[in-house]
Order: C-alpha cells, then structure tokens, then sequence
C-alpha cells in the first residue's frame, strides 16, 4: 500500500486555501477572514500552528463559510468542477485502489472527488457541518493515530509528501518521498 498526502503532492496547491477562494467569489464578505486564513496557512506549513489553535480556527471559518449540508455540498461540487485540473496527473496514474490518501484538508472536500483519486481511502480532518466544529484534525501525529485506528497492520510501502512535518508517517514507510514543485520526488526515508 502506497500512503499520500493531499496538498501539494497530488494537489497543485492548498486545497482549503483554494476552496476559501472560490467561496469568497460566493460570498464576498469572507474578505474580512482573507488576513486570518493567510497567517493561519503560513504557521501551518511553517509548524508553528498547534493544533488547539487550528481546531478553534478552522472553527471560526466554517461556520462562515459553510452555513448547511446543501450549501456545502453544493459549493464542494462546483469548486471540483473547476479545480479538478488542478490534480497532478502523473499522480492519478500511479494512485490504486487500496492506496490511502492521508491529508490534513477536510475530509469532505477530498471524499467529493475520491472517483477521480482512485480510492475510498481517505483520511481527513473531520468537520461538523451542522456545528462549523472542527471533530478531528489529521495535523502531525493525529495523521499517526488516524492511519493506525483505520489501518493497525498496514505496511506502507511508499509515502509521498511536500512537508517534512509528515517525517512521522515517513518514518513508519519502507519509502519516503518528499515533492517538491517541478523536481524530481526526494527521497527522505529508506534506500534506492
């Protein structure tokens, strides 16, 4: 079994970040939440996001932006409709059916194009539509406990990430690959 992350690996891009934008095109007063998501992304991937504060975060911004099931499921499906060429295609090729995508995006948003992905096997932060909460964030070692409780004696054969705040799961895979844009997959864990 191959194990992936979402963002920046079979995604060109920050999904949420993205799915924010097409939301603010929708509903033009989420200007007002622009500055918080863009210093909340770049602590984020710089590490320095605990995980406390992304749950209270993703919270405040939810409830916003998402205001019932419909409305979610809607903007979900007109926002793939115009983002799915951002999917890596050399990434779609390799992707097979019992391969796990394991990302810190809502679940939700990456279930809607699991056809295109190839695999039912998504692991995702989980969000409380009704509520705008924030359930679970698959953020550092909770990608861990989330992949052990789905997966207790999956051996992962290769993980493919842009972060190296994903060395935990590198570590538990016989190879590990970090991508970066326009270059070759680094390995950063096992042997050639």
């Amino acid at each position: 079994m191959n194990v992936y992350d979402f963002d920046n690996t079979i995604y060109d891009g920050e999904s949420v970040f993205d799915f924010f934008l097409f939301c603010l095109k929708k509903q033009k007063s989420l200007i007002l939440y622009f500055p918080m998501l863009l210093k909340n992304l770049f602590r984020y991937k710089a590490g320095k996001l605990s995980i406390d504060e992304l749950y209270e975060e993703a919270g405040k911004l939810t409830k916003v932006v998402i205001k019932n099931r419909e409305n979610a499921d809607e903007y979900i499906r007109e926002f793939w409709s115009i983002n799915s060429r951002k999917l890596k295609q050399e990434f779609l090729d390799k992707l097979k059916g019992d391969d796990v995508i394991l990302t810190a995006s809502p679940d939700i948003l990456i279930k809607a194009i699991s056809d295109k992905l190839k695999t039912d096997h998504i692991i995702g932060s989980r969000i409380d539509l009704e509520t705008g909460k924030m359930e679970f964030a698959c953020f550092r070692q909770n990608k861990i406990t989330a992949f052990k409780e789905s997966y207790p004696n999956a051996v992962i054969d290769e993980f493919y990430t842009d972060s190296l705040n994903d060395m935990p799961i590198a570590e538990l895979a016989d190879k590990a690959y970090l991508i970066k844009k326009n270059k070759a997959p680094q390995l950063i864990n096992g042997k050639e």
